[in-house]
């Protein structure tokens, strides 16, 4: 008997056009952890098949200049019949009208600006993109997090981009052996040629973990500039104040499981665990035990979303927890 259960079935599932008979189907059928693990296997192709839109700016551009172009040209053969000259009378308060109003556009160009050098992306509260830039490298950006891309000269005269929150590496190396540089907002940056690598770059911590190949690491060491070169499995973290400090990892493809929509923990305090909920998922756990919040987690689990994480951990942990009455904010306790 052929399994009811199809590729074809749970792609079209993920779509949202799955019969109400075909999504119990799939309930029961996910019951089975095995059945669990093909089911996200097939999610991250289906991912990778349907990437979310994304605003063509660089179209939108282009099609701009190409209407300026197809304009027919003013001609300056003749001079224009003279207009009366109108004079402007402007009493009161009115200048400070039409002062503020210039203030506006020159604010709107300002923050338009970026828009127009950079391709920027942006991931919500749970949310995962995948992205190919115009050098062949491959990125991927967990959730609540930014990258800007260059729109001029990105492969040809600089391979520099701007992140914030985490995101995965996978650069191209090039024929000219052009460097790959990873800007963030914490004081450091990844120099790279063809490796990679995950970036973690939050406002309580930061990190950088090196997969394959070999990265310079430059940062801030108080007021002067210092570098570390990182080897494979290198885990290099930083505290508040910025202080490096270097670490093997037996591991390092765990701090990239978040791609399939898998959580690695290896000894995780309950407090590191909530600051993730709150990052990712724009969920805020509060533990007012602070024994409690100092202990630790370890273990490998596969969710969805941030309510699928919680209850798994809650459930192998035992703990009770109430929710605030909007649901934003979350209680744990014994």
């Amino acid at each position: 008997m052929k399994d009811p259960i199809s590729k074809e079935l749970i792609f079209n599932y993920f779509s949202g056009n799955a019969t109400a008979l075909e999504k119990d189907l799939i309930d029961r059928w996910t019951t089975d952890s095995q059945a669990r693990e093909q089911l996200f296997i097939w999610l991250v192709e289906w991912e990778n098949q349907n990437i979310q839109y994304n605003a063509n700016v660089d179209l939108a551009i282009n099609r701009h200049f190409t209407r300026m172009d197809e304009q027919p040209a003013k001609t300056w053969d003749e001079p224009a019949a003279a207009q009366p000259m109108r004079r402007l009378h402007v009493q009161g308060k009115s200048w400070l009208i039409a002062a503020a109003v210039t203030l506006l556009v020159l604010a709107g160009g300002w923050l338009t600006r970026d828009h127009l050098r950079y391709e920027i992306y942006t991931t919500g509260f749970g949310q995962i993109e995948r992205l190919t830039l115009p050098d062949g490298s491959k990125v991927v950006l967990n959730a609540n997090s930014t990258l800007r891309v260059p729109r001029f000269g990105f492969g040809k005269t600089t391979r520099d981009v701007y992140m914030t929150g985490e995101a995965d590496f996978a650069i191209t190396h090039t024929a000219n052996h052009q460097k790959f540089i990873v800007h963030t907002e914490k004081n450091f940056e990844v120099e790279v040629l063809g490796t990679e690598f995950n970036v973690y770059a939050r406002p309580r911590r930061s990190r950088v973990v090196l997969n394959k190949g070999k990265v310079k690491l430059h940062y801030l060491k108080g007021s002067e500039s210092d570098q570390i070169v990182m080897r494979p499995g290198d885990l290099v973290t930083f505290d508040a104040p910025g202080h490096a400090s270097v670490r093997k990892t037996t591991n390092p493809a765990n701090y990239s499981a978040w791609k399939a929509h898998r959580f690695v923990f290896e000894n995780e305090s309950l407090r590191e665990i909530c600051d993730l909920f709150e990052d990712n998922f724009g969920l805020k756990i509060q533990i007012p035990d602070s024994t409690l919040a100092a202990q630790t987690v370890s273990g490998s689990f596969t969710a969805l979303n941030a309510e699928e994480l919680f209850e798994i951990l809650a459930d192998d942990s035992g703990l009770s927890y109430s929710r605030s009455e909007d649901g934003k904010v979350i209680t744990l306790d014994y």
